[in-house]
């Protein structure tokens, strides 16, 4: 498999090349590229949080624990805005936050699963980035339209990551495939047919509820073509 330097990089400079492909033909302003480029990125290094000991991994747990941490304590300002000792009381939430997520939830996240299980799958990846759909509008208020390429551009990192392993998992000198070939970028295990029902059916179920993905596909098919006849009119 390929290393974190390996995939950092490539999903830096992939989700770089698809940010300014959009920015520069009008699909979205300089925030939204700036949240999609992170977003691309993420989803580069996220199959590997199912591996305990890898950088990502631990980088990852660290910030995501901060971030409901620091969350919970600012709502828990906002509920109790005249509680006497907020300071210390919003403290204390962060920090009983802060432990629950980093070794209670993690943790049992780590023990449950293997790396190069699951969630290293296409439509694991499917549910990561439908996710960041639902949080984007539901949550954050974005519309309809940047919620959908958040959410994609999560998706593509991963795909990327995804694809990055199963190359290396060739050896091409001697023209022979590795132990691990088929099991990062994968739709379906037979070992564990009942896990991955209930995945496609998560999968189906946030499709379902998801906000109008056709702006999003409008937009994009729009600027595909757009950039194929500034680059190849004849080919249209």
């Amino acid at each position: 498999m390929a290393n974190f330097t390996t995939h950092l990089t490539v999903a830096v400079i992939t989700s770089t090349a698809l940010v300014m492909f959009g920015f520069l033909g009008g699909l979205f302003g300089f925030g939204a590229a700036i949240f999609c480029l992170m977003m691309g990125v993420i989803g580069g290094l996220l199959p590997d949080i199912d591996l305990e000991t890898s950088i990502p991994a631990k980088r990852f747990f660290v910030l995501i624990s901060l971030f409901v941490a620091t969350l919970s304590a600012i709502l828990y300002t906002t509920y109790e805005p005249t509680a006497i000792q907020l300071t210390e009381r919003a403290f204390m939430v962060w920090c009983v936050v802060f432990l629950v997520m980093r070794y209670g939830v993690i943790g049992l996240f780590n023990h449950l699963t293997v790396h190069r299980g699951m969630i290293h799958s296409v439509p694991y990846m499917v549910m990561c980035g439908l996710f960041v759909v639902h949080g984007a509008f539901y949550g954050f208020g974005m519309t309809a339209k940047l919620s959908w390429l958040l959410g994609g551009f999560l998706f593509i990192g991963a795909m990327v990551h995804l694809a990055l392993d199963e190359l290396y998992s060739v050896n091409v000198l001697g023209l022979r495939l590795k132990k691990s070939a088929g099991t990062a970028l994968k739709l379906f295990e037979s070992k564990k047919p009942l896990r991955y029902i209930i995945l496609y059916i998560i999968v189906l179920l946030l499709f379902l509820y998801a906000p109008e993905h056709q702006p999003a596909l409008n937009s994009v098919r729009v600027l595909i073509q757009a950039w194929i006849q500034k680059f190849a009119p004849h080919a249209m």
